[in-house]
């Protein structure tokens, strides 16, 4: 009998144990929730955030389309977390897809990407993706 992935999902923002028995499962048993489990780094200062981060990071390019409709949305905060948690952690040649996006978000931000800090965050993993050209 197949495990249902969803069942493990974390209840609330300090159900860790949920979360860790998710993780255990790996990739790719946890694919068909990878959405749900990005949703938990909405707030990284909830606890159940930081072993869900961690294990996303391990999925740079299984996330990266999902990263994509987090900087399309509206969620400014949640996307100061994808990129501090995600994209800038991810091998270069990964995130060079999102570097032109980065490079917006450094150079030229809305009013509320600059209030939420995502000009400052983007200029972080620019600078730590690509050290060598400044970003």
């Amino acid at each position: 009998m197949a495990i249902d992935v969803r069942e493990h999902l974390p209840r609330d923002k300090f159900d860790i144990a949920n979360a860790e028995a998710l993780i255990a499962l790996g990739h790719p048993a946890v694919s068909p929730v990878l959405p749900d489990l990005l949703e938990w780094l909405q707030d990284c200062n909830w606890p159940v955030s930081k072993p869900i981060g961690d294990f996303l990071t391990t999925l740079p390019n299984e996330m990266a389309p999902l990263i994509w409709t987090v900087l399309r949305g509206n969620d400014h905060v949640w996307k100061y977390w994808c990129i501090f948690r995600l994209i800038s952690t991810m091998p270069a040649d990964t995130a060079e897809q999102f570097r032109s996006e980065l490079a917006r978000l450094a150079e030229d931000p809305t009013e509320t990407e600059r209030q939420e800090e995502l000009h400052e965050v983007a200029k972080d993993a620019l600078n730590v993706l690509w050290p060598s050209d400044g970003g």
